[in-house]
């Protein structure tokens, strides 16, 4: 009876997660045919089960289907891009501190625009006064599509504005507060409130941004540094208002007024203290999630929480698979776009694990006994998971787990909420120096050899052999044939590792970094990295590297080149660093530096190294300047010129030059790059332009396209196409990365953008 209700609601969970496995929607008029077998297998008596699973998978399909449909139709229109608009809306949830500004959502009132979208994601640039949660407002704005960049194994924020239904993104140019004397928001009110009281009390504390997550969920200023050592240890799950912490206080609410109730007669006499608990524990899960924001871990606990609790308020004892499995195909009803985030997965999979694992046998024995086996089972049934989004294990993440759920959850999480109510912010403080204790033990952790594991991220059949392996390592011990789930683990754990290079052999990724560049370079067994990217690149290019590059170029001092370039050195401080930087420049403080002078050059597993630009002595503007790299393996050559212009290309050019296969364009493809003397000479098969979406700039410039297709070569854009993936040796190969990751929410180079090549 119970696999009668347990299989559907998998199966409609399956066919959610399917449709967001589609590169296209299907056509809505097809939809219906997805019924007929399962209505075929329902019609004969022997098959009904299949045909009810199979209902169901449809149901899950058209369901998801329907709701993205809405939700892509809810978009930006392409005409309405880059246009200056007045806009009168509403501030939706808290407003979060971005580099340099505010990131806020903004809810558009109706009817001033057709085709806008009903939440816009603004980011506002050193705003006068920061907007209050509900206020309303009147700003101009300019619009874009949603559009992210699209790395290998980095975030897809195309995926998350879809998740989060937010049909734009733009930026503010001017804003004004509306009188409003309407109450809107007060759950998101409370919680600015809350924010700021904290960010008073704890002043300049370094950690103060994780007890402002612990109390509101809200996230936005904690460090990157911290976050990357969370990340590196396995805490994050913590950092934030858990499911774990929604249990916990839930359970001592209800504890604490059963305690109360059951020593006051007359209470107990018009209501019993075992419902009066019940309710107690609800109810602060509810104000607690509020706080959170109801994030996907908060509404998973929450949802479970409602089902445990109306399962003991009618004292039926429900299975705890049936609690699990319900709650997860309701999240999924309500948000079908849950399945897309990582944190959902990980978090439902986690309490699933430690389900099926049981609980109550786990603690048979001692209790250091029960706590180790428990992190084994949600480590175990996560680290295929963490492979697939993350291409990396945290080794010490168990260690670091059974200090830090105690601390954080049996103290940290209380201080912090019982600090909201008191007056001398003393608690406050002292939560934030039990985190900061915690942190000295994470940091040595993080800093430890071999601390972090990267391997492949694991292929589809990797991860069903993965999920039947956890499942036989986490089923009673009596069973049989338990181990030949670490047989099955195998594959997904060691992963399918990259065709490797041999010598005379290289890989090239010009990533998709906004407006600048970035290009790594991998042979044999050395790696270079070709400039950082704009600021904030770091955290995507430090994930590209499972070892320090050995060689960090600078190419000249500009933001867009070198930006994310001091927290690279923090990181990698022993790469060889290669520049054109003035010399007083402060990232050379302090290092054994080489200028980029022409003439130069070095060889790596048969792959040749040379600068080209500039010459001894030569003295310019820092584009002028720009380090300009030859990589040559004997049969395909690849040129990198930074920002080099048109007067430097004349002046290389009294030089003999080698045909170029690819050419990554001069200065993003400005007007003032990559000229038809310089096309002409090079002969360039493939020309890719590094440029941002709908740049202010204009690049890659009209000018610049023509010259470049007159000369017969392939054009390739990171905006468009994403991160550009090189392979040079006896062939040559080159690929985008989002048509090797095609997904349906994609808009970049969609035929109704005006940009598409």
């Amino acid at each position: 009876m119970l696999l009668r209700l347990l299989l559907p609601m998998a199966a409609f969970v399956a066919g959610v997660v399917l449709l967001h496995q589609q590169t296209s929607l299907p056509a809505a008029s097809s939809l219906p045919l997805l019924f007929l077998p399962g209505l075929l297998a329902m019609s004969l008596r022997r098959t009904r089960m299949l045909g009810s699973l199979l209902l169901a998978l449809a149901l899950g399909i058209c369901h998801a289907s329907w709701q993205a449909r809405t939700r892509l139709e809810q978009r930006l229109p392409a005409a309405l891009e880059g246009q200056t608009m007045e806009l009168r809306g509403r501030i939706e949830g808290l407003p979060q501190n971005a580099r340099n500004g505010l990131r806020l959502v903004f809810a558009p009132d109706p009817g001033q625009q057709d085709g806008l979208p009903a939440r816009i994601l603004l980011r506002w640039y050193k705003p006068s006064i920061t907007p209050v949660p509900g206020q309303r407002w009147q700003f101009t704005v300019s619009l874009k599509r949603p559009h992210g960049m699209q790395n290998p194994a980095s975030f897809d924020a195309e995926s998350w504005l879809l998740q989060e239904n937010l049909g734009a993104t733009g930026t503010i140019r001017s804003g004004t507060p509306l009188q409003d004397s309407r109450l809107s928001a007060p759950v998101d009110q409370l919680r600015s409130l809350l924010q700021q009281r904290m960010e008073t009390a704890l002043g300049h504390s370094e950690y103060a941004g994780v007890i402002i997550a612990l109390a509101i969920g809200e996230q936005s200023a904690i460090p990157a540094e911290q976050w990357q050592r969370f990340a590196a240890t396995g805490i994050t799950h913590l950092v934030s208002i858990s499911g774990l912490h929604i249990t916990l206080l839930a359970a001592l609410a209800a504890l604490a007024t059963r305690s109360i109730w059951r020593r006051i007669p007359r209470l107990c006499s018009r209501f019993g203290a075992p419902r009066a608990a019940i309710i107690a524990g609800v109810c602060t899960a509810i104000i607690y999630s509020l706080l959170a924001g109801m994030s996907i871990p908060t509404q998973r606990t929450l949802i479970m929480l409602l089902l445990a609790a109306l399962a003991l308020w009618q004292q039926r004892p429900w299975p705890g698979s049936l609690i699990w499995l319900a709650a997860l195909a309701l999240v999924v009803t309500l948000d079908p776009f849950a399945v897309l985030s990582p944190g959902f997965w990980l978090s439902f999979l986690t309490v699933g694990a430690l389900l099926w694992a049981g609980l109550a046998s786990l603690r048979t024995g001692a209790r250091w006994q029960g706590w180790i086996q428990t992190q084994w089972a949600a480590t175990l049934a996560t680290a295929p998971l963490l492979l697939l989004w993350f291409g990396q294990l945290p080794l010490y993440s168990p260690l670091a787990n059974a200090i830090a759920i105690p601390l954080v959850s049996l103290l940290v999480t209380p201080l912090t909420l019982l600090g909201l109510l008191d007056p001398s912010d003393e608690l406050l403080q002292l939560a934030a120096k039990l985190f900061g204790w915690l942190d000295l033990v994470l940091q040595q952790l993080a800093a430890a050899p071999h601390a972090t594991l990267r391997l492949a991220a694991p292929s589809a059949w990797a991860l069903l052999l993965a999920a039947g392996g956890v499942t036989l390592l986490l089923a009673p011990r009596g069973l049989s044939g338990r181990w030949l789930g670490g047989i099955a683990l195998l594959p997904a754990l060691t992963g399918s590792p990259p065709q490797p290079l041999a010598d005379g052999e290289f890989a090239v990724t010009v990533f998709d970094i906004g407006q600048g560049l970035s290009v790594q370079v991998q042979t044999r067994s050395h790696s270079l990295l070709f400039d950082t990217g704009p600021p904030g690149s770091e955290r995507l290019l430090a994930s590209q590297f499972p070892t320090a590059p050995d060689v960090l170029v600078l190419s000249h001092n500009d933001n867009d080149h070198i930006g994310a370039a001091a927290a690279l050195l923090a990181q990698f401080p022993h790469s060889t660093l290669w520049h054109s930087l003035p010399s007083h420049h402060p990232l050379l403080a302090g290092r054994t530096v080489h200028s980029c002078t022409a003439g130069q050059s070095w060889e790596w597993n048969g792959i040749a190294f040379r600068w080209l630009w500039p010459p001894a002595g030569f003295s310019g503007s820092d584009n002028a300047s720009s380090c300009t790299l030859l990589i040559d393996n004997g049969h395909q050559r690849i040129l990198i010129p930074a920002d080099m212009g048109l007067p430097e290309e004349a002046l290389l050019l009294a030089d003999a030059l080698p045909d170029i296969d690819v050419l990554v364009a001069g200065h993003h493809g400005s007007k003032n790059s990559t000229g038809s003397d310089w096309l002409a000479a090079l002969q360039p098969e493939h020309v890719i332009y590094s440029a941002g979406y709908r740049n202010r700039f204009g690049h890659p410039a009209a000018a610049t396209r023509q010259r470049v297709q007159a000369q017969g070569s392939r054009e390739w854009r990171t905006d468009l196409q994403g991160a550009i993936l090189i392979r040079g040796g006896r062939l040559l190969e080159l690929h985008a990365w989002r048509e090797l990751q095609p997904r349906y929410w994609y808009t970049a180079g969609n035929a109704d953008s005006p940009d598409a090549p």
